[in-house]
């Protein structure tokens, strides 16, 4: 054992120092010197290690006298990733192996930065680390292509028998873009194309032309749309249409994008084709030359709230959900008398009155001047037909006397396309004129002369409670900026001026629209009483109609809709099935008879919104919503209510409030 143990101790030398040196030295020459069977010409790769993140080329290449362009710096936080060197790394490349040695002489163990940097001839190890740590994918798996075919993954079989990329018999090509679909398919899934359009079975490869990139849209009771761009401003929708009739059958005519007040062509339109066919056959002009442009043509598409924005022509209106309208408030009594409370400019008048018989009769009411005047025109038309300048709220006093009894009412809140685009009545932010925002420009104040007297704290509310429900900060600061330029004598009396006024107080808008809209829909609604006047129409809508007299209101924001919900709950029926009803039924039968007198109440009809087709032929009607509301005689919950809560003592419950008091005055 002495002897094994003796044979595997080394021996060590009689002088360690030296030998260590000669260690040290020997790995140096062997690591930092070109090596020695390489020509003195030949080109060797120069590399510097342990430097800084404010390590560069321009510097660098100072320090070791050399060009610029000779020296490649790693930039940190690549990993050596690509053509450049890790962080911390250079290199030098074609330095002949005498001036590699003389690099590594002067520099290795120089200072650099305040750091100690190494000067090497790469010998290859830094390639081989990177590429150590760059994992490698399996030789066997094979990218597959996009669209099906090619070898597959794996050879392993799948659930349903085959292998992923497999092509069965039955599954066939897009005749359109050439990709393979399943065979359950009825359209392809790339471009929408039907299945009729197949050539071949199997994939083929895809084409990339707008035709094949056509996602599905539409109907064929909808159309097929395209988008077109760069048209000549002199065309007009006729030469527009004639220049695409030979692709396919179009429905209507073409549509152009014009400006609402000079009604000039904004070069750009839409055409819809009653076919995908049409359409494919469209897209094919894309570039091509028409009125000395080249028009772009491409797939008509949605916008991000899933509604492209239509053009009105200056002045008119498109009434929104006329067609429910009719059939939950005119169609279930055609010779009935009925109430448009919101005349506008006639939109919704009209349409009831094509849909009412001749015994049929139409009372309207607004407060617009402008309003009025149409509605004149419309009562020589139509005899059937009467107008009346007032609010909506006021009806009950205008048609109690007359003896009428509506069978329906139609309230549009809000603000009629008309009075919106009219620069003069100063209702858009966008827009240069007076600051007014009132209906009646013949009562009341303009916005310009409240904003003068109203106080900062009324201010705040209304832009908050009205404007700005879920921004208190902003209402805030937009009602600070109000009033510091009120004491300074600069508050803007012009439209645009208090809208930038307004978007500079209140900073970045995370909606996509005006920042000042909310705050100029929120002094419209105060200087209108809206809201107000909103409980009193309902009010005497409900007082003047008879049994099973229909009520529809149209609402355009959340706060209007939760007036129209808190005025029903007031006045809301029992359900057969409504928990309390059958708890006071089966445990006090005879007394809850007794005690619960019938009244009239209302029910209210499942809420409808827009189809999708009218929100793509009107844009504007994609935040409506169609409330119709009953009259019956019946026990309301709130009486309910009150009978059950004092047996259980629950406490009380209040009274419906009463109707808000008149404030303007209008000769009846």
């Amino acid at each position: 054992k002495k002897d094994k143990k003796e044979k595997k101790t080394p021996k060590r030398s009689s002088s360690p120092s030296s030998s260590g040196d000669e260690t040290k030295s020997s790995k140096k020459a062997k690591t930092s010197a070109a090596p020695a069977d390489v020509d003195d010409a030949s080109s060797v790769r120069v590399r510097i290690t342990g430097l800084t993140k404010t390590a560069n080329a321009a510097t660098l290449s100072t320090f070791l006298s050399l060009a610029k362009d000779d020296v490649v710096v790693g930039l940190w936080g690549t990993s050596g990733r690509g053509p450049k060197p890790p962080g911390g790394h250079a290199f030098v490349d074609n330095v002949s192996a005498k001036d590699a040695n003389a690099l590594i002489k002067k520099f290795d163990g120089a200072s650099v930065d305040g750091e100690t940097i190494k000067v090497m001839v790469d010998d290859g190890s830094a390639a081989e680390a990177e590429a150590a740590r760059t994992p490698k994918a399996p030789a066997s798996a094979s990218r597959p292509p996009l669209f099906g075919g090619g070898a597959s993954l794996t050879n392993a079989p799948m659930f349903n028998g085959s292998t992923p990329g497999e092509v069965r018999a039955d599954d066939w090509a897009c005749g359109a873009c050439g990709c393979s679909n399943f065979a359950r398919r009825t359209s392809c899934f790339r471009c929408a194309a039907p299945k009729s359009a197949v050539t071949s079975a199997g994939p083929k490869t895809a084409v990339n032309t707008a035709a094949a990139r056509a996602p599905a849209q539409g109907s064929i009771q909808e159309g097929y749309e395209v988008f077109l761009k760069y048209l000549p401003h002199s065309a007009s929708e006729e030469e527009v249409t004639n220049y695409f009739a030979d692709c396919g059958a179009i429905v209507g005519q073409a549509r152009l994008l014009r400006d609402q007040l000079s009604g000039q062509s904004k070069g750009a339109g839409f055409v819809t084709f009653v076919n995908e066919q049409g359409r494919m056959e469209a897209l094919k002009r894309d570039g091509s030359r028409f009125g000395g442009r080249n028009v772009s043509v491409t797939v008509a598409k949605k916008s991000t709230f899933g509604v492209r924005a239509t053009e009105q022509a200056y002045g008119t209106h498109t009434p929104a959900m006329l067609a429910e309208t009719i059939a939950g408030l005119v169609a279930p009594d055609r010779s009935g008398v009925y109430v448009d409370g919101t005349f506008g400019r006639g939109g919704h008048s009209r349409g009831i009155l094509a849909a009412l018989s001749p015994e049929g009769r139409l009372h309207a009411f607004d407060m617009d001047p402008e309003a009025i005047k149409v509605g004149r025109e419309l009562e020589k038309e139509d005899a059937r037909f009467t107008i009346h300048h007032a609010p909506f709220g006021q009806m009950s006093q205008v048609l109690k006397p007359l003896g009428i009894e509506p069978s329906g009412v139609f309230l549009d809140l809000g603000i009629s396309s008309p009075q919106f685009d009219d620069a003069t009545r100063g209702f858009r932010p966008e827009q240069d004129g007076p600051l007014d925002l009132r209906f009646d420009v013949e009562r009341g104040m303009p916005a310009s002369e409240y904003l003068r007297s109203v106080s900062r704290d009324e201010l705040r509310r209304v832009i908050h409670e009205y404007g700005e429900t879920t921004d208190p900060s902003a209402a805030r600061r937009i009602t600070d900026a109000i009033v510091i330029a009120r004491e300074a004598g600069m508050l803007p009396s012009t439209t645009k001026d208090f809208a930038a006024l307004v978007a500079r107080a209140k900073g970045k808008e995370y909606q996509m629209m005006h920042p000042a809209k909310l705050t100029f829909q929120a002094l419209r609604i105060v200087l209108n009483q809206e809201f107000d006047e909103m409980r009193r129409g309902m009010f005497g809508a409900f007082e003047i109609m008879p049994e099973h007299g229909r009520l529809g209101i149209l609402t355009w924001k959340h706060s209007e809709c939760a007036i129209v919900v808190d005025f029903y709950r007031d006045y809301e029926v029992v359900r057969d099935d409504f928990p309390l009803w059958q708890w006071a039924q089966s445990a006090y039968g005879e007394k809850c008879s007794k005690k619960l007198e019938r009244k009239w109440g209302m029910h209210m009809d499942d809420a409808q919104r827009p189809s999708e087709s009218e929100t793509r032929a009107n844009s504007r009607s994609r935040s409506a919503t169609l409330h119709i509301l009953r009259k019956r005689h019946a026990v309301r919950i709130s009486d309910l209510e009150r009978f059950a809560y004092k047996i259980k003592g629950w406490g009380k419950i209040a009274e419906p409030a009463p109707p808000p008091a008149v404030t303007f005055k209008y000769d009846i």
